[in-house]
């Protein structure tokens, strides 16, 4: 299963997006805003735990894509 979501932000360059996963990680240009900078490293743990991923690209003209990529379980309960 996939879910994305896609803001209109100012997003991330491709060195941002590396660092983006990284607990407490904020990017320079969104000091004084509000926010830990856990809530991508939260999810990203998550997902893993359920065998998923998190990819993250930048949205066209301008924003952030993160998708979340969830194994379906199989038919006995387990991962497939």
């Amino acid at each position: 299963m996939v879910l994305t979501v896609t803001d209109d932000g100012p997003g991330l360059n491709a060195e941002e997006i590396a660092q983006a996963t990284t607990r407490f990680w904020r990017a320079a240009r969104q000091a004084g805003t509000t926010g830990t900078g856990l809530g991508l490293a939260i999810a990203e743990q998550l997902l893993a735990g359920r065998g998923g991923r998190l990819e993250l690209e930048p949205a066209r003209p301008r924003g952030l894509r993160a998708r979340a990529l969830v194994p379906r379980p199989a038919a006995d309960g387990g991962a497939s």
